[in-house]
């Protein structure tokens, strides 16, 4: 997790999570990545909390330029709501909703971010907040949506915190999904920030009737809970094959961790050398 102004930029196919810890970090980091969304073929879709109509405003007005419905402030309550047993699968409907109907109205690619205070007055608990950051990855593993989830250091514990960080993929890791099969392509890197993300992302492609090609060819490192999880949803397929093309360090730590005892998983050298 990014804390306050430390993000430098915001990319789509990546879902990250940022820190703040005061009001015009706060502003700043939405305002950047309001200013970074609103260009042509691309809509921003906001979501505030209930009492931060003030905010909403500032957003706004740092994009001037936008045209009519490339950006869209939403405030808890009134422009969108998530509440009872539900809550986590309503707000994934609702993500899903906004992704759909940009494209409909002819949007190539969607920004979202969420202030996610607004999270504590729809009654999110802690393991709420992880399963519903560990399920969206699902949603970001589309190239066409960036997602930047913002969380206040004064009204989220540290450990909460933690947890819902290790949660998101990026910024270090990227991952897409699509190609022959079942095809999950990881680039970037895999460490205790963000390991948490990898069993969703697996997830996306664990009940494929068909071979997994997973492409972790331009992924520069993994740490053992990473390896540990790669070989552990091989084993968990024991019906399907699992490929994994890979460089000679990715391939070394998978073996240091059981890669070989598992036969359906099958490694393969990434194209083109090391």
């Amino acid at each position: 997790m990014s804390e306050g102004r430390t993000v430098p930029s915001w990319r789509l196919g990546e879902h990250v999570s940022a820190t703040y810890a005061a009001a015009d970090e706060c502003r700043d980091l939405l305002t950047g990545f309001v200013r970074t969304g609103v260009r042509p073929g691309q809509r921003v879709v906001v979501f505030l909390d209930a009492d931060d109509t003030d905010l909403a405003r500032q957003l706004v007005a740092a994009a001037p330029d936008a045209a009519a419905g490339q950006l869209l402030v939403l405030l808890y309550g009134s422009g969108f709501t998530a509440s009872g047993d539900g809550r986590v699968q309503q707000m994934l409907d609702g993500l899903t909703t906004v992704r759909d109907e940009a494209f409909a109205d002819g949007f190539q690619t969607v920004f979202v971010a969420g202030k996610m205070t607004w999270t504590l007055r729809a009654g999110f608990a802690a393991a709420d907040l992880v399963a519903y950051e560990s399920a969206v990855n699902a949603f970001f593993g589309d190239v066409r949506i960036g997602g930047l989830c913002l969380y206040d250091r004064r009204r989220f514990d540290k450990a909460t915190i933690g947890a819902v960080a290790a949660a998101h993929a990026g910024p270090l890791l990227r991952f897409t999904v699509g190609g022959w099969g079942a095809h999950l392509r990881l680039s970037g890197e895999l460490d205790a920030s963000n390991t948490g993300a990898l069993p969703s992302i697996l997830g996306m492609v664990t009940e494929a009737d068909s071979t997994v090609l997973l492409d972790a060819s331009d992924l520069h490192f993994l740490d053992a809970a990473a390896a540990r999880a790669i070989v552990g949803f091989a084993a968990s397929r024991p019906n399907r094959h699992t490929v994994v093309r890979c460089t000679r360090g990715v391939r070394q730590a998978l073996d240091l961790v059981g890669a070989d005892e598992v036969p359906t998983l099958v490694l393969r050298d990434r194209v083109g050398g090391a």
